[in-house]
């Protein structure tokens, strides 16, 4: 509609930008969580492959024990290392979801005022019809004074 200005229209913006930047911040926050969890099943697959050559190493007939002892230890530091890359995940996680509540709530900001500026638009839009309907039937009051005047 030509006339109408939303007074609140540069809020509106600023608040959508809010929401957009939270959207994208949200999308490299997921990124990183990813990229976490695959860090984690990397680890988690080269746990399981210590352990497969660990056991190789223990079914041979002859016991290594310098090769049993590396095994164990770099089985040892496996671990510790997803003790760590799992708390590292759940950090990750808890940031997502901190920053989806953070998405949520500046979308309902600016869909608040989006709905605020519909309505406003459609209250503009029915008084627009009022006048026109009011301008109409004034026109059609004047016509017909103007036939009984002069019939």
């Amino acid at each position: 509609m030509p006339g109408f200005a939303f007074r609140l229209q540069n809020v509106l913006d600023y608040r959508a930008g809010l929401a957009d930047r939270a959207r994208q911040e949200l999308g490299v926050l997921q990124t990183y969580l990813r990229e976490a969890e695959a860090t984690l099943a990397a680890l988690l697959k080269a746990e399981q492959q210590s352990l497969r050559t660990l056991a190789k190493t223990q079914s041979s007939g002859l016991l290594d024990m310098p090769e049993i002892t590396r095994v164990l230890e770099y089985g040892q530091v496996l671990a510790q290392e997803i003790v760590e890359q799992r708390h590292h995940v759940a950090e990750r996680q808890q940031d997502v979801a901190n920053q989806q509540a953070r998405v949520v709530a500046l979308a309902k900001d600016a869909k608040a005022l989006e709905k605020l500026r519909e309505r406003q638009l459609e209250e503009l839009e029915l008084e627009n019809r009022r006048r026109e309907h009011a301008e109409t039937s004034e026109i059609a009051s004047i016509r017909h004074q103007r036939q009984q005047v002069t019939s």
